[in-house]
C-alpha cells in the first residue's frame, strides 16, 4: 500500500507541478501578447504619423511642381511674345532695306541715265559741228 501511496502522491505532485508550470507560462504568454499589442499599437501610431508627414510633403511637393508648371508657361508666353516682336522688327528692317535700296538703285540709274544723255548730247554737238564743216 505504501507504494500505492507513494504512487498516487508522485502523480498527484506531479499534476500540480503541470498545472502551476502551465499557469506560469499561462500568464507569461498573456504579459508577451499585451507587450506585443502595445508594441503594435505603437508602431501603428509612429506609422500613421510618418505616412501623414509623406502626404503633407507630398501636397507641398504637388503644389511647388504647378507653380513651377505656372511659371514655366508665363515663359513661354514671354518668349514667344519677344520672338514675335523680335521677328516684326525684321520684317519692318527687311521691308526699309528694301525701299532704301530701291531709292538708292533708282537714284543711281536716274544719275547714269543723265550721265549718258549728256554723252549722248556732247556727241550729237560735236557731229553736227562736224556736219557744218563739211558741208
Amino acid at each position: 500500500m505504501l507504494k500505492r501511496h507513494l504512487l498516487l502522491a508522485s502523480v498527484l505532485a506531479g499534476t500540480f507541478a503541470i498545472t502551476a508550470c502551465s499557469q506560469e507560462t499561462q500568464d507569461k504568454t498573456e504579459a508577451a501578447a499585451e507587450s506585443a499589442g502595445d508594441d503594435a499599437a505603437a508602431n501603428t501610431e509612429v506609422a500613421t504619423a510618418e505616412t501623414e508627414a509623406a502626404a503633407a510633403d507630398a501636397e507641398v511637393a504637388a503644389a511647388d511642381a504647378e507653380v513651377a508648371a505656372q511659371n514655366a508657361g508665363a515663359e513661354v508666353a514671354e518668349g514667344a511674345e519677344t520672338a514675335g516682336a523680335a521677328a516684326t522688327d525684321a520684317i519692318e528692317n527687311t521691308g526699309e532695306a528694301v525701299v532704301v535700296g530701291a531709292n538708292e538703285a533708282v537714284s543711281a540709274t536716274a544719275g547714269v541715265v543723265a550721265d549718258g544723255a549728256s554723252a549722248v548730247e556732247e556727241k550729237a554737238s560735236e557731229n553736227a559741228v562736224e556736219a557744218e564743216q563739211q558741208y
